[in-house]
């Protein structure tokens, strides 16, 4: 049996305000100075067009194993600092999933950044789970810059 509607949760507390948070999710020339899973890979471009409909894609080289990959997907939720919703096609796949970003200030200066990516189908979750991990952590080491 293939499970078609997995659910992945990840959470971090971040030193940053939610609108910082944000832009970073939703900002071309911020995006492709984090979002990459690992030393590994590198994005390459990013395009958004940020509105409720709007496309976004993201072209990352895997440097590894020399190959280059496009991610992307439209908006759904724009709801600036607090919630992002958008739909994901994972790389090399035909199928759509849904990833919803949640920034919720703890402390002055300190923002919960909760991502909940639904719709993953089990040969594809524990890429997807390493997958964010690092990215997470390629984008609090950003951060800490």
């Amino acid at each position: 049996m293939n499970a078609e509607n997995l659910v992945l949760v990840v959470q971090r507390k971040l030193k940053a305000s939610p609108e910082r948070l944000f832009d970073a999710w939703t900002r071309p020339e911020l995006l492709v100075q984090w979002f990459h899973a690992g030393e590994a890979m590198n994005t390459q471009a990013a395009e958004v067009d940020l509105r409720v409909g709007g496309a976004w894609s993201l072209t990352m080289d895997h440097t590894d194993i020399n190959e280059r990959r496009i991610t992307k997907g439209k908006y759904l939720v724009l709801d600036r600092p607090n919630k992002l919703v958008l739909t994901w096609i994972p790389c090399l796949k035909d199928y759509e999933t849904k990833v919803t970003l949640l920034f919720r200030e703890i402390a002055e200066g300190f923002t919960e950044m909760t991502l909940t990516h639904e719709g993953l189908r089990n040969e594809d979750f524990r890429g997807h789970e390493s997958g964010w991990d690092e990215i997470f952590k390629t984008f609090s080491n950003w951060f800490e810059k």
